[in-house]
């Protein structure tokens, strides 16, 4: 039987009151408990955290730019012009143009200390800088110029190539000589004779070269044999180069060549691939190329001191964006000019342009000197071994200097002394720019590797100017699918920890959602 009103027994209490006063469980582990329907407005979020330098590109430190006012006048003014041109800093448009006098004198001419002690004029640069710094155009400007000096050498070679032929004819015939003579001798019963030294010529013919992009040691070999002055080895990346240099090539390390190619010494490849070693008396060999910072650990991780040490070092602060139509036009012309003037003052190694250090000079690099016998002793790690080579390189900066210097100005006459000028100019540039340089980047690649993704997520994370990212976002577009989960989980942590990112409150509603983090505003 129905009845319209039912009076509630004593103590009865509604449902919906009952559930609004009943205590809420503790969430199980692992669980995600929805707001409770009387749970007050989010609260406003705490502050974040100052970010964690390190892991940003361009909280490297402070380094002083490119005293442009070291290099003669008709060179600053090229250099200024081509570096607002390109939109690049001066200082990579600077390391192209010793790259570039490296390239085109190696052994071919030497720095003269003492009648004892004489420096190649060999390079090895590092241009550091992220892959929108500029660094490719700059360089590109001055590898163009090499080029049509290369051309105009080449414009050479059919007369080498022609006395190349004669020698092997010459090969040829002798070695049929010798062989008849041992078959009569072989008749006669008497001792066959030896094989004259004239009948082992086999090389190969070898172009006029200035620049070379192979880095195996024994393709090198072959160019700077046909070129004995030397060649600049020119690469956009040196990471893989350096990360390669620790391992074995048909059984045996090339490292210790590559040490000699920065001293012009002599060096001897054996390899199974050729019948007989290969002996070069002197292997001068430049290097040129860039590292981007994320990849300075990698690169340099691991590399012997020596190798480091050798480096000279560069990465400047970025330059603002220079409107086109403000842009300079610089005198390519006069530049190729100058550079031609230096490529005819070149000669041999084993009749090298001697430049000689004057008195004057002397005095000034024996102060240096003094100066950095102590500092090297006080210094330690890389840093220390990098010092080291410091009173070679500051020799042949001066070499290079004194060349610049005549290359503008017309005399048919090459320089044959080193003056108190160049080198005041050289110790300058080596300790006032070279070394803060050479500091920042070898501490930051003695920092470990495990931050060189979390760098690149924040790379991506200010370039996109992202607010919030789920972990796909790091893994996917940061990361380029180079981690999986896990790793893009560790990346996460990391940034977690360095105050760039922060876990975003769970959405309502039902499922399991995605979990996403924030990202701090100032990094932005």
């Amino acid at each position: 039987m129905l009845h319209d009103h039912v009076t509630p027994p004593p103590g009865f209490v509604p449902f919906e009151e009952a559930m609004r006063s009943r205590p809420h469980p503790a969430p199980r582990p692992g669980s995600h408990p929805g707001p409770r329907p009387d749970a007050p407005a989010e609260a406003e979020p705490a502050p974040w955290p100052e970010i964690d330098a390190s892991l940003l590109d361009d909280q490297r430190g402070t380094v002083p730019p490119f005293p442009l006012h070291l290099l003669p006048e008709d060179w600053r003014q090229w250099v200024g012009d081509t570096a607002q041109s390109a939109g690049a800093p001066v200082d990579y448009v600077v390391q192209g143009v010793l790259a570039a006098v490296a390239g085109l004198c190696g052994a071919g001419v030497v720095a003269r200390v003492m009648p004892s002690w004489s420096e190649p004029l060999v390079l090895w640069q590092a241009l550091v800088g992220t892959p929108s710094s500029g660094k490719s155009p700059a360089l590109a400007v001055v590898r163009d110029q090499l080029a049509q000096i290369e051309e105009a050498l080449r414009s050479e070679d059919d007369d080498r190539q022609g006395r190349h032929a004669a020698r092997l004819e010459q090969a040829r015939l002798v070695t049929e000589r010798w062989r008849e003579d041992c078959v009569r001798a072989l008749a006669d019963g008497a001792r066959a004779p030896a094989r004259p030294a004239e009948a082992a010529f086999d090389e190969a013919f070898v172009p006029s070269q200035i620049v070379v992009a192979d880095a195996t040691i024994e393709a090198l070999a072959d160019v700077v044999r046909g070129n004995p002055r030397g060649v600049v080895l020119w690469r956009d990346e040196l990471t893989a180069w350096l990360t390669n240099l620790g391992r074995y090539a048909n059984g045996g390390s090339d490292r210790a060549h590559w040490l000699e190619a920065w001293s012009a010494a002599g060096i001897t490849i054996n390899r199974r691939s050729r019948p007989q070693p290969m002996h070069l008396r002197k292997f001068p060999l430049s290097i040129v190329g860039s590292i981007q910072p994320d990849r300075l650990a990698e690169a340099l991780d691991g590399i012997d001191d020596g190798m480091t040490a050798r480096f000279l070092y560069a990465w400047p602060d970025p330059v603002p964006f220079t409107p086109l139509e403000q842009r300079r036009v610089a005198r390519d012309d006069n530049a190729l000019a100058m550079l031609h003037h230096i490529a005819q003052a070149a000669r041999t190694p084993d009749d090298p342009l001697v430049l000689k250090f004057s008195d004057g000079a002397l005095g000034l690099f024996n102060d240096f000197l003094a100066n950095l016998h102590d500092e090297v002793l006080a210094a330690d790690g890389l840093e220390a071994g990098w010092l080291g080579k410091g009173r070679g390189t500051v020799a042949r900066l001066a070499g290079m200097l004194t060349l610049l210097g005549w290359s503008g100005n017309g005399s048919p006459i090459a320089p044959g002394m080193v003056d108190a000028d160049a080198v005041e100019s050289a110790v300058s540039l080596w300790t006032y720019y070279f070394r803060p340089h050479a500091r920042i980047v070898l501490n930051q690649a003695g920092r470990a590797d495990r931050d060189r993704n979390a760098r690149r997520a924040v790379r991506w994370l200010r370039l996109t100017g992202a607010s919030e990212v789920a972990r796909e976002d790091i893994r996917c577009q940061a990361l380029a699918y180079g981690v999986d989960a896990i790793g893009a989980d560790a990346v996460i942590v990391r940034l977690v920890m360095a105050g760039i990112l922060r876990p975003a409150p769970l959405p309502k509603g039902r499922g399991r959602p995605a979990r996403r983090w924030r990202v701090n505003p100032a990094l932005r």
